[in-house]
């Protein structure tokens, strides 16, 4: 008796702290519902990369979606809303929006990663980012990246922004060259002495890819971009073993299509 007993204590006490834990919540998600919201805290994950977005441009992109937040209950802020709209603009990968209990709403933004900017013909011009991502470029910032210029047709529309292999698929075709270059700007942005090395890419109107170094005064002629990383290689050893002995500025013209050989072509003094 005296053990069944103390089993009914327990578990009355423990119904009992319960019901005070119940309460205690209800009270607490009660206040929270109360509360205003008094600032916006902004964080870009990656700002040290790219300064695409900026944390002053947060609320502006909120007033303009018509998405007001300071003065308004936490528990009633339209978060999700918010993070589509910042999800909007090309620049964005992706967005999180959240309040919590001290009155702050919290941003954290994930920017996308250009890798090449692109310059077609007819005026056009926009980034493709890591994931082959169209970008339309924000005047306040230009990305450090190559840039790819010349006989350039573009495939998109003035001012699309999406999935460029999307984009391909639904149109149930392909674009050699776009792809070519988004491989070819893909692994430049994987090695950091490519990225020190390769300033422009050049498609001339034969359909030709000369390249402009950061470094040295000569055109650097691919051919086209196939067998590309084969071809740079090529160009890594000239570096390596030809240039210290004859100098940067050597050469006017470096031609790498030329399968197992490369022709250099001195500068005229």
């Amino acid at each position: 008796m005296k053990k069944a007993a103390n089993i009914f204590f327990a578990v009355g006490l423990l119904a009992a702290a319960a019901a005070y834990f119940a309460v205690t919540l209800l009270h607490a998600r009660r206040q929270a519902e109360k509360v205003l919201c008094t600032s916006i805290r902004v964080v870009i994950t990656d700002s040290s990369l790219n300064r695409f977005v900026r944390k002053e441009d947060i609320p502006a992109i909120f007033r303009s979606s018509g998405l007001s937040y300071f003065g308004k209950k936490v528990s009633e802020l339209p978060t999700a809303e918010m993070e589509s709209a910042l999800e909007a603009r090309s620049l964005i990968k992706k967005a999180e929006v959240y309040a919590t209990a001290d009155g702050t709403l919290h941003v954290s933004i994930a920017q996308r990663k250009p890798i090449v900017r692109v310059y077609a013909s007819g005026g056009q011009s926009f980034y493709i980012d890591d994931e082959g991502f169209i970008i339309q470029p924000y005047s306040g910032y230009t990305a450090s990246v190559p840039v790819a210029s010349g006989h350039i047709a573009s495939p998109f529309a003035k001012g699309f922004r999406g999935s460029m292999l999307a984009f391909f698929e639904e149109k149930k075709r392909s674009d050699s060259l776009m792809m070519q270059l988004y491989d070819f700007a893909s692994y430049l942005s994987k090695s950091a002495f490519w990225q020190a090395q390769v300033e422009q890419i050049y498609l001339t109107s034969q359909g030709k890819v000369e390249l402009i170094p950061r470094v040295g005064a000569q055109v650097i002629c691919l051919g086209t971009l196939g067998c590309f990383e084969y071809k740079l290689r090529k160009l890594e050893l000239l570096y390596e073993k030809g240039m210290p002995a004859r100098g940067w500025n050597a050469y006017d013209l470096i031609d790498l299509s030329f399968g197992k050989q490369v022709v250099c072509r001195r500068r005229k003094l």
